[in-house]
Formats: structure tokens, C-alpha cells, sequence
């Protein structure tokens, strides 16, 4: 099914409230990379911040855990599970030797609800440890379940391990057929740990509408087009306050996350909202008396201030009219979403600097990995692979191309020199860059993979010997810089035209 596009005003929505979200979340330093609000089912604003796109998918975080709280609530349908099944009825052979009551008494509902007892989080991924279901089980639980909220990704986590032991199928490939399908999302991918168990805490990614359709699944009480593929009662316990998220092991500062818990999702501030929420802003809001759902995908060190803003601007935007009078503020909401960019830096040029070092070979002194994986990103992915031998740049008239020889074959980026980013598929996967001239011999890099939360910041600081790269991360609290070295060879190449 097609999701049906609409104005906002046809469906009560003001889009100046919209206009005003947008300009207070870049007010407040979050980084929107993606978003959509959908009212009555009929999505009435959407956009992708460039180099972000509706087709690359986005790291979800903690979103996962939404998804993974609704494959239970399948199984629990199919009679394949019940809450109340005991974490030490599911795992006898990952049981210590002598387990506490309160591991004894530990339910599925305790893990759903992030009250299984721990007084530390449990470490989400350790690729050291050969068995992390029983290391989860042989910590100490020195809270009755079910009384004490510590959030929890590792249980989350657990829970993946809990449906394939109960149905013998992994999340995604349980959700397939009964959410994805249905839904006309796309196969969703999930990270692994290393036993094969899916991260059902953290590991997926997904695209903006695909987030979109199961946000409104949600919002829709396990109904779509007609079909009540998931009970509503298990949306009422769900999405409702199941537990105080104020504990003496978890205190929050922030608001939204001092307003209890479910199964896997968050109550807001706002009365009748609740969120899936993932690390870094990646959020899918339901406004539960507007009918209205609104998810972001995002890069905002303190995520909060998007939160704020959606409650100071969309919440009062959503009317009760049923629909409000054409508004010349819907064309600015429109072209300002149509023309939606990363703030990319003002390109520089210095074609005497580009004449020199155009064309130059320059060859890494020690090993490094292909393009794909020296750019890199935060993401859960498998490594693309190869090796890198040499890089060149070509400059032309709006941009330059960055050519990578490796041990498969050679593989190119272009650089926007215009002050926007020129896109790239590298590998299947979109890329954005944009570069400038910050001194005769120093060419600033910015990178963005349109799947990753964050990209590479890179200073080629050239000379005729060589040339330092120093390589950060985009995201501002990821400090350390690293510098990787080249020779220069003979020039050559064709420039671009």
C-alpha cells in the first residue's frame, strides 16, 4: 500500500507549526537527517536533510527495541510464549549453579519492561565473552523483578533469544511475514552478536518510511488497511506506563525519560504521546488523541531539545479542525523540505593548489582499508573490505573526484567544490561529500555515508613528499583525531571536466 500524500492543512495540520519545528531543532544544534509526520494515516510533511534520502536506510539504536517488543507480542498471540514464562523455565541449560530467587522469579514481562532486577546494565555486546546468555544470567539480580526500571539493552537483546528458542526463528525473519509484509516495508536488516543472535536492542536499520508504517501500525493499535494483524490489548499494555523510570539505578535528568515505560517504548512529557526511541534522535512519535505520528531520523548529542520542540510546535499544530484553509506557509514548508541540506561548509577554491596536486598518486605507508571503510561512520555494519593501495584527486569545474586503487579494482567519490555535497554510490551505498581550500596546501573533506549516523571530517595537509590525512568524526563529542600517512608518486590521471 502506498502511504497517500496530502496537504497539511487537508488534514488539520498547520504547517507554519511544522516550519517552526524544523527551525528550532537546527536552533537548538540537533542535526535532522530525515522526517515525516503522518495525520489520519496520510502523511502531510516529509523530508531528507542531503545527503540522507528515502532509500539509504538509518542506523535505529534503541529503536530496535520497539520492534523486538512487537515480535513478542506476536508470539505471545500464536500461544508461542505467555509474559509470565520464567527467564529459568526458557534457559535451564544457561542457568548458574545456585540462581538467586529473584533470577527464579525473572519473566518475560520483567525483561519487557526493563525490571529484571539488575543494579548494573549489562555490558550490550561483548565479543570476548563465548556465552552472553549466561553471563547475563549469572549476574547478580538483587532486585525483586519487576520493581526497579535500569535500562537495559542487553535484555532487550535476551528477548531475541527468548523468540528463537520459543518459535526458532530469528526477529526478523518471525517479522517478516507478520509485520514487514503486511506492512510493505522492506527487508529490514539487522547486526548480529556473535552467537548468531540478532540485536534486538540496537541492531537495525531502516528507512524513513519503513519506520513511518510501523510507527502507524502502532499508533493504529495493531490494525492495517481493514486487518487486525496484532491485538490491541497487547498495544494497551504496551504503550502504557508499566513501570516508574525514576529508580535509585536510573535517574534521568531529562524530562521525556522520567514519564514511565512499557514494553519497549517511552511515555512523554505531553499526556497521551508515547515514543520508540532510539540513541541520537531517532525517534517515532505517537500522538495518541490527534491521531498523528511524527518520526526523525537524526544526529543530537542531547535529544531532548528535538522532544521540546516537537511538544512547543507540532502538538499545537495539530488541530482539531478536521481541516484548515489553504495556507501560503504550506508552499514554504514544502520547498524548505524539497531543498532540505546538510549546512555544508562554503567551498574555497585554489586552482593553483589544484593544478600542483591534481593527478598526484599518493600511496599509504602502512595498511589501510578500502574507501568504503576509511571513510566509515557510525554503523552496525559488516565491513565492505579490500585494501587500499593509492589515492588521486582530479578537480573539475563544481567538483573533484577522489579516485581509490584497491586490491579489487578502483573506486571513485565526488566532491562537491560548490558548496554542496555531491552524491556517490560506493559499493551500493549513497555518499555525500563537500570540500574547500583552507590554505594553499590544506584541503578540508566532508564525508557523510546517507546510512551512518555521522560521517569523516578529513585536512589533507599536502606536500611534494606526501601527504597527512587527519581524520575525525563529524559528531562532536568523538574527539580523537587520527593521521594516516602517504608518499607521493608521479603525477597523473585526467582531470575531470
Amino acid at each position: 500500500m502506498e502511504l497517500k500524500r496530502v496537504r497539511p492543512e487537508a488534514v488539520g495540520v498547520d504547517p507554519k507549526g511544522v516550519l517552526d519545528f524544523i527551525d528550532s531543532v537546527e536552533r537548538r544544534g540537533a542535526e535532522m537527517h530525515s522526517m515525516m509526520l503522518l495525520r489520519h494515516g496520510k502523511v502531510c510533511a516529509e523530508g531528507w536533510w542531503k545527503p540522507y534520502n528515502p532509500d539509504s536506510p538509518g542506523m535505529m539504536y534503541s529503536f530496535t527495541k520497539s520492534l523486538t517488543s512487537t515480535a513478542i507480542g506476536f508470539a505471545r498471540q500464536e500461544g508461542k510464549l505467555s509474559l509470565e514464562d520464567k527467564l529459568c523455565e526458557i534457559f535451564p541449560d544457561k542457568m548458574p549453579k545456585a540462581p538467586s530467587e529473584n533470577l527464579l522469579a525473572c519473566t518475560v514481562r520483567d525483561l519487557l519492561t526493563m525490571s529484571c532486577g539488575h543494579d548494573v546494565e549489562p555490558p550490550m555486546i561483548d565479543p570476548d565473552d563465548p556465552d552472553w546468555i549466561a553471563s547475563f544470567l549469572a549476574r547478580p539480580f538483587k532486585y525483586k523483578p519487576g520493581t526497579t526500571f535500569l535500562y537495559n539493552s542487553a535484555g532487550s537483546n535476551l528477548l531475541c533469544a527468548v523468540l528463537k528458542r520459543r518459535t526458532g526463528e530469528d526477529l526478523m525473519a518471525y517479522l517478516k511475514p507478520r509485520l514487514f509484509e503486511p506492512l510493505g516495508m522492506r527487508d529490514i536488516e539487522c547486526a548480529k552478536l556473535p552467537d548468531g543472535t540478532e540485536i534486538g536492542g540496537a541492531g537495525s536499520r531502516i528507512c524513513t518510511e519503513d519506520m513511518a508504517r510501523f510507527i502507524q501500525f502502532v499508533a493504529n493499535r495493531g490494525a492495517w488497511e481493514g486487518r487486525q494483524l496484532l491485538s490491541e490489548e497487547w498495544f494497551d499494555l504496551a504503550s502504557s506506563n508499566q513501570i516508574d523510570t525514576v529508580s535509585e539505578v536510573y535517574n534521568n535528568p531529562n524530562t521525556d525519560w522520567r514519564r514511565g515505560y512499557g514494553f519497549q517504548f517511552w511515555r512523554c512529557a505531553p499526556d497521551h504521546v508515547f515514543r520508540a526511541d532510539g540513541m541520537f534522535g531517532q525517534y517515532g512519535i505517537v500522538f495518541e488523541e490527534k491521531d498523528a505520528v511524527l518520526v526523525i531520523q537524526s544526529a543530537a548529542v542531547e535529544p531532548q531539545a528535538q522532544l521540546e520542540a516537537a511538544w512547543e510546535h507540532i502538538l499545537p499544530a495539530l488541530r482539531d479542525e478536521e481541516t484548515l484553509p489553504e495556507s501560503p506557509w504550506a508552499y514554504a514548508l514544502e520547498q524548505r523540505l524539497r531543498g532540505a541540506e546538510m549546512i555544508p561548509m562554503l567551498s574555497d577554491r585554489n586552482y593553483g593548489s589544484e593544478k600542483k596536486y591534481g593527478g598526484v598518486v599518493f600511496r599509504p605507508e602502512s595498511s589501510l582499508p578500502g574507501l568504503g571503510d576509511f571513510i566509515g561512520g557510525i554503523w552496525i555494519v559488516p565491513p565492505m573490505g579490500g585494501s587500499m593501495r593509492s589515492l588521486t584527486l582530479a578537480f573539475g569545474r563544481e567538483k573533484a573526484v577522489l579516485s581509490c586503487e584497491e586490491d579489487r579494482g578502483t573506486y571513485s567519490l565526488d566532491i562537491g567544490m560548490n558548496s554542496h555535497f555531491a552524491l556517490s554510490t560506493l559499493h551500493g551505498r549513497t555518499y555525500g561529500a563537500v570540500g574547500r581550500w583552507r590554505s594553499a596546501n590544506r584541503l578540508e573533506i566532508e564525508v557523510r555515508p546517507a546510512e551512518a549516523l555521522g560521517g569523516a571530517r578529513w585536512i589533507w595537509n599536502l606536500s611534494e613528499d606526501g601527504l597527512v590525512i587527519e581524520s575525525e568524526s563529524t559528531l562532536s563529542h568523538s574527539p580523537e583525531v587520527k593521521r594516516f600517512r602517504f608518499s607521493a608518486g608521479a603525477p597523473g590521471g585526467e582531470k575531470t571536466k
